[in-house]
């Protein structure tokens, strides 16, 4: 589907003139980038390198190439060894008070775009990072998604969007957001089978090459 023709199923079940247009256009967007998010596409998978910075016990993520998505697989230092990856700041800190130490880096610990470390090295180290990065976002009339199945578009990108539109008019709502929840029922429940998001888990996951082991008999 284009993207003319998504924001128009869109607003024509929303149907509200606070929601057309650019501002339409940006939820579709977020509503894709949760959907490749979810499922963890290898096809967004990268590699890029970082530089440790002196005295300073973090680095942004911001500027990786094709923007970093905030799923962070692997770090390694410079002769390729893998460093620890902490939940958070906090479990980072209580293993390193202050985050002060001198020394190679040791572990890291993700907080949105910013990855904290320690040690912190005397000498610029150069870190290794696998990530995920952001899909292409849908700006001109006729950009197509190139990461979601067009089988799965509507119930993604129409269905998605419109759940993230109206679980915000239907903020004041008392009670259940009745059409918040039907839309998001199509597109991201896991607890519907038939929602978008459990059929693209399906959809990558027979695509996915799985290795297997050949024995021959003399």
């Amino acid at each position: 589907m284009k993207l003319s023709d998504i924001r128009d199923e869109v607003e024509r079940i929303v149907q509200d003139e606070s929601y057309v247009g650019a501002v339409v256009d940006g939820f579709i967007n977020k509503a894709m980038q949760l959907a490749v998010e979810e499922v963890s596409l290898r096809s967004l998978k990268m590699l890029d390198t970082v530089d440790t910075t002196l005295s300073t016990a973090y680095v942004s993520l911001s500027e990786l190439s094709g923007g970093f998505s905030g799923k962070l697989n692997r770090v390694m230092d410079s002769s390729g060894e893998p460093i620890k990856i902490l939940p958070d700041l906090e479990t980072l800190m209580a293993k390193y008070p202050g985050l002060a130490e001198v020394g190679s880096v040791e572990a890291v610990a993700l907080e949105g775009s910013t990855l904290w470390y320690q040690k912190i090295p005397a000498v610029v180290e150069t870190l290794t990072l696998v990530y995920y990065r952001n899909t292409t976002a849908l700006v001109d009339e006729d950009d197509e998604p190139v990461d979601i199945p067009e089988a799965l578009q509507r119930k993604l990108l129409v269905n998605g969007a419109a759940w993230m539109l109206f679980d915000e008019i239907e903020d004041d709502v008392e009670g259940k957001k009745v059409n918040s929840q039907g839309h998001f029922w199509q597109s991201f429940s896991r607890d519907n089978k038939h929602s978008g998001i459990m059929e693209f888990h399906a959809y990558v996951g027979r695509r996915r090459q799985h290795k297997t082991k050949n024995y021959w008999r003399a």
